[in-house]
């Protein structure tokens, strides 16, 4: 016999058993049915810290690094001198300057005098004039671009990365170092439309995380956003100071706790019978003992339940466990009822 006959009569064997054993009849699956039920007023949502202050500083001046004060980790205070580059030809140059700015005033001085005894025309004075115009300017440039050898931080934070060796050769615009301020942070979540109207600037939020159980800060709304994304979600930015004891970094996820809603009836299904992301969420429903894929958009949430604004009716049967193993329109077999 060769092989492609043996294939052939092993996947007959293995197609008979799993009939046998029903894997390929049906998908054993929990459901539930939907009913409405009352959802408390309080309300959370997921987000993730950000920093307040968070910038790429970049160079003013050109030069060569020849000082360079900070490493990555550091933490740096607004002013701080971080770097500084070589000025030996910029201090030279306004060394220049200022001597023909000196000369430029003496000139107009004299010339000034001249006009007075009418030995010069008003034309030449005012060349000389413009010439003195132009040599304070020349001295204001160059000061400003000896300032610029001197790299400082404008924001006090943590160094968290540095683009520069001691000996680079920096340009206008060249990045330097990365700062990151962690001492204010806030804290980023998307609001379901039903959840938006509930919010408003300056109410006091309870922010919690996974990382420190059981403790709690306290931010204020800055930002409600006025526009929602695909999902129909809008922006809420939280502010709140860190705390010293139990400091959060910036990009953990943390749970925002909002109080002001009201309880109200509402579809409720359990999280854990979302299918993809909350972003754009789906879920299984049973229909004539067959599995069918449903988007849905969904609004306020808790630990363990979500309200469904569209998708759903009451009475539908929801898979709520063994989805995992669904396609849509698979055959499906209820195990019973949750």
């Amino acid at each position: 016999m060769n092989c492609t006959a043996m294939l052939f009569l092993n996947k007959k064997k293995i197609e008979a058993k799993s009939k046998l054993d029903g894997n390929l009849a049906s998908i054993p699956v929990y459901i539930m049915e939907i009913k409405k039920a009352t959802m408390g007023g309080d309300f959370e949502v997921n987000g993730s810290f950000l920093p307040v202050h968070e910038l790429t500083l970049m160079s003013e001046g050109q030069g060569k690094v020849v000082e360079l004060e900070v490493n990555t980790g550091n933490i740096v205070q607004s002013g701080q001198v971080l770097a500084e580059l070589d000025d030996v030809l910029i201090k030279s140059q306004l060394a220049l300057a200022n001597a023909s700015l000196e000369k430029a005033r003496a000139d107009l001085k004299k010339y000034e005098g001249l006009l007075k005894a009418d030995a010069i025309s008003g034309q030449q004075v005012e060349d000389i004039r413009l010439a003195l115009i132009k040599a304070e300017t020349d001295v204001t440039i160059l000061k400003k671009q000896l300032d610029f050898t001197t790299i400082k931080a404008p924001i006090q934070g943590t160094i968290t990365r540095r683009y520069v060796e001691k000996g680079s050769l920096l340009m206008p615009g060249s990045p330097v170092v990365d700062i990151v301020d962690v001492s204010h942070l806030k804290f980023m979540a998307n609001v379901a439309e039903s959840e938006v109207v509930q919010i408003h600037t300056g109410h006091q939020i309870q922010l919690t995380t996974t990382l420190f159980p059981g403790i709690k800060y306290a931010g204020t709304v800055v930002s409600v956003g006025v526009k929602a994304d695909d999902a129909r979600r809008f922006p809420v930015e939280i502010e709140m100071v860190n705390d010293a004891a139990n400091p959060l970094k910036a990009g953990m996820f943390g749970t925002a706790v909002f109080g002001s809603g009201t309880a109200h009836e509402a579809l409720l299904i359990p999280r854990g019978s979302i299918v993809g992301s909350i972003k754009n969420p789906k879920i299984y429903i049973v229909l004539n003992n067959r599995a069918i894929l449903r988007d849905i958009r969904i609004g306020s949430a808790n630990d363990h339940e979500v309200e469904v604004l569209d998708g759903l009716k009451e009475g539908d049967f929801v898979v709520t466990s063994g989805q995992i193993n669904l396609d849509n329109n698979a055959t499906v077999r209820v195990v019973n009822n949750k």
